[in-house]
């Protein structure tokens, strides 16, 4: 189980979503936006907006699943 984020860290995912509109950058649903690291925060990510993109829980899992793949261009 991850340990708890910081709230600094926290801000960070909220303004991701907020610059994605709440929209998931996949499949563009807005049901359960959640903010995901393009570069994983557990393999020394930043938590910074650069860093977040929007998804719907449901492409969340597919993401860590390995079925959906996210490349920062």
């Amino acid at each position: 189980m991850s340990k708890p984020r910081p709230a600094a860290h926290l801000a960070v995912q909220k303004a991701g979503k907020i610059r994605d509109h709440n929209t998931c950058q996949i499949c563009g649903s807005h049901d359960h936006p959640e903010g995901h690291h393009i570069m994983d925060f557990a393999f020394g990510g930043a938590a910074s907006v650069d860093n977040i993109v929007t998804v719907c829980h449901s492409c969340h899992e597919k993401i860590h699943r390995g079925t959906i793949n996210i490349i920062k261009f």
